[in-house]
């Protein structure tokens, strides 16, 4: 499960100006980060500070104005802004930041380095690059990944939850749902695979290839889209129940295939595109 790391208010600090869009006690604008969680409740009865003020109502004169200190936080605060200048309009607005790094901040937002920063990072898999890799469609490989790892909500885990659903396989009604069954043992499932069996695939997969092929089109992206075709059309049964036929199915991976290598830049050695390769294959082995 995802780690979070604590102190998310973290990710943003504030450049102060004229101090009139910054709040006194939420914003991070000094070092001690924000004040209401240094001094507390109390500090704003003991600095005479409201709540809802900005920054600037602590320099009402160009110079900072705080009653004499209470207690240790408060004159640890009084430190603090001695060292700093106080709000003016000669200083121009005041400018937030985001944390770009661990010790970095910047004005523009960035989804990467907040993600890098909220997270707790787990050791790289050594099959992570089978399943992300540059040819893959997202959302196949998203399924693909959640089945590797045996956290796609079938119906053996929604019982071992606790939840009231049938067992039974809805792809064959043959057997009880479980990410082995649906995938690789289901006679609906190997019908899907024995298409791309002998021309794509060497053999019908007991499990997801986590190897490398010479040629990416051959075995990785058809069985991660075969993959995402075969749980697509599980919860097309259960929640709209429609069904589909396992040759249909071989379709609509023939039509993904098509679609994303269609895509793809042409190579810059001269060489034939993946689409080529995959329709001079598919010329000798009709669906």
């Amino acid at each position: 499960m995802l780690k979070l790391k604590p102190k998310l208010n973290a990710l943003m600090r504030c450049n102060l100006g004229d101090g009139k869009s910054v709040s006194f006690w939420f914003d991070w604008w000094t070092d001690l980060g924000p004040l209401i969680s240094v001094c507390g409740r109390r500090g704003t009865r003991d600095l005479r500070i409201p709540i809802d003020a900005i920054v600037s109502a602590a320099a009402p004169n160009g110079h900072w104005s705080l009653p004499p200190a209470r207690s240790d936080e408060a004159e640890t605060l009084q430190v603090v802004l001695s060292t700093m200048q106080p709000p003016s309009s000669l200083r121009g607005k005041d400018c937030f930041l985001w944390r770009s790094g661990a010790h970095s901040f910047l004005p523009k937002f960035s989804s990467k380095a907040t993600w890098n920063f909220v997270r707790q990072p787990s050791p790289l898999v050594s099959w992570y690059k089978l399943i992300w890799f540059k040819e893959e469609i997202p959302r196949c490989s998203f399924v693909s990944w959640m089945s590797v790892l045996s956290r796609l909500p079938t119906r053996d885990r929604l019982i071992s939850w606790g939840m009231q659903v049938p067992p039974v396989c809805p792809l064959c009604s043959l057997d009880h749902e479980s990410h082995a069954h649906m995938f690789f043992s289901c006679c609906f499932s190997t019908a899907v695979w024995s298409h791309f069996t002998g021309w794509l695939l060497p053999t019908t997969p007991d499990s997801l290839p986590l190897w490398k092929p010479p040629l990416l089109c051959h075995i990785l992206l058809p069985a991660r889209v075969i993959v995402y075709s075969l749980w697509r059309e599980r919860n097309v049964r259960i929640f709209k129940n429609v069904s589909s036929t396992a040759a249909a199915i071989a379709k609509y991976v023939d039509r993904s295939m098509r679609d994303r290598l269609l895509s793809l830049a042409p190579p810059a050695d001269g060489h034939d595109t993946l689409l080529l390769l995959y329709l001079s294959i598919r010329r000798l082995f009709p669906l």
